[in-house]
């Protein structure tokens, strides 16, 4: 009797493993030592794994479904090299029909008294799909690899091309300056055709001066990895941009309204670009403000979603975005004519905000005011 419920304590357990086996995604096994590598055992998910069942996987020898140019790994085994080698090792197999699978083989070798293989069991999984995929990836790191080389190319060319244009281009236009003002000298008191000439081409001398050193200036605000990222404090950027811009602030009774948040008193960037980027928002907003309205400008930090916010907003004259539209941040573009300058400061304050990873963004409305967002990420 009591070995009658022995019997059938053990069929229940063998019936729980076979359950359990058939729920695995993968295939254990048993097999005797190298060369031949006969199975003793396998179990049923060899069926989804190779195509071959059970009874046809025990017939043969396991090297026979081991693709050739993988057999050397399998046979390869080191007797006593450790007592438990549970190191995984990846290679592919032949199913039965004909295709071919990328498999993990997690193995125990165990050994005789004589030290030498007894057997080896383990189980294997099918990573066809995951190799698949980590070939795609390292196909997609090759191309970007080769994007980030030539992108470096071309970044090297812009910085040879503003070398040149900063430095050759510059030195004969000053020339034709300087040889401009001689002959303006000798002719200064006479209003001639040669005289009108003359100031005709001295004046096309400065733009075409002007044109170069804003296109230097542009040029080098596209390399933020050539400087230097350091810890700066928003409040004291703000404090220096007031004190160059001191006599506008003055003339035109500025107010200001500072909230920065304490977590982003002291942000890492890049100093200049930042002071610069400062510098063109709060200058607009003094020179774009109402007639008989003192300029008042807020400016906010914080950081909101892992990023530094930041946001300059002023009350004075505001413009109809839908006729500026993205024209806004172009290079030499004005919509206020009746105001000095060239149409490049919002230019290079979005590229250089830009070059730090960032955007910017702006909310308008005629005689209502502005208001320039921009988020960083946080270093």
């Amino acid at each position: 009797m009591a070995h009658t419920m022995v019997e059938e304590e053990q069929k229940i357990n063998l019936t729980i493993s076979e359950g359990l086996l058939r729920n695995l995604q993968g295939m254990f096994y048993k097999l005797t030592s190298p060369p031949h590598l006969t199975l003793i055992y396998v179990s049923s998910g060899c069926v989804s794994l190779t195509g071959y069942s059970v009874e046809e996987l025990l017939a043969i020898d396991f090297i026979n479904i081991v693709h050739p140019e993988d057999k050397n790994l399998i046979l390869s085994l080191n007797p006593k090299a450790t007592e438990e080698n549970f190191e995984p090792k990846e290679y592919r197999i032949i199913c039965k029909d004909g295709s071919v699978k990328w498999v993990k083989d997690v193995s125990n070798t165990t050994y005789n008294e004589t030290d030498s293989i007894a057997d080896v069991e383990g189980f294997i999984t099918d990573i066809t799909r995951e190799k698949a995929e980590n070939i795609a990836i390292k196909a997609l790191e090759k191309q970007h690899e080769g994007l980030i080389t030539e992108l470096n190319h071309k970044y090297n060319e812009l910085m040879q091309f503003n070398y040149i244009v900063s430095h050759n281009l510059r030195s004969p236009i000053a020339n034709i300056i300087g040889l401009t003002e001689i002959i303006k000298f000798h002719y200064q008191d006479e209003a001639s055709e040669t005289g009108e000439l003359v100031n005709f081409i001295s004046d096309a001398a400065q733009s075409i001066d002007t044109i170069i050193q804003d296109l230097n200036l542009v040029l080098s605000s596209r390399k933020p990895m050539n400087e230097k990222f350091e810890t700066i404090s928003i409040e004291e950027i703000i404090t220096s941009v007031k004190n160059n811009l001191k006599k506008q602030i003055k003339d035109s009774n500025a107010i200001f309204n500072l909230a920065i948040q304490p977590e982003v008193a002291e942000v890492k960037s890049i100093k200049s670009y930042v002071q610069s980027i400062f510098y063109n928002l709060i200058s607009n907003a003094i020179k774009y403000t109402k007639d008989q309205e003192a300029p008042a400008i807020t400016i906010s930090a914080e950081k909101a979603d892992g990023q530094l916010l930041i946001k300059v907003a002023d009350n004075g004259l505001g413009m109809d975005l839908n006729s500026v539209g993205d024209k806004l941040f172009g290079l030499y573009k004005k919509f206020n004519f009746d105001k000095e300058g060239r149409g490049l400061g919002l230019h290079m304050t979005k590229t250089q905000i830009e070059s730090l990873g960032g955007k910017i963004e702006v909310d308008s409305q005629v005689n209502t005011g502005t208001t320039f967002t921009i988020t960083m990420p946080v270093i």
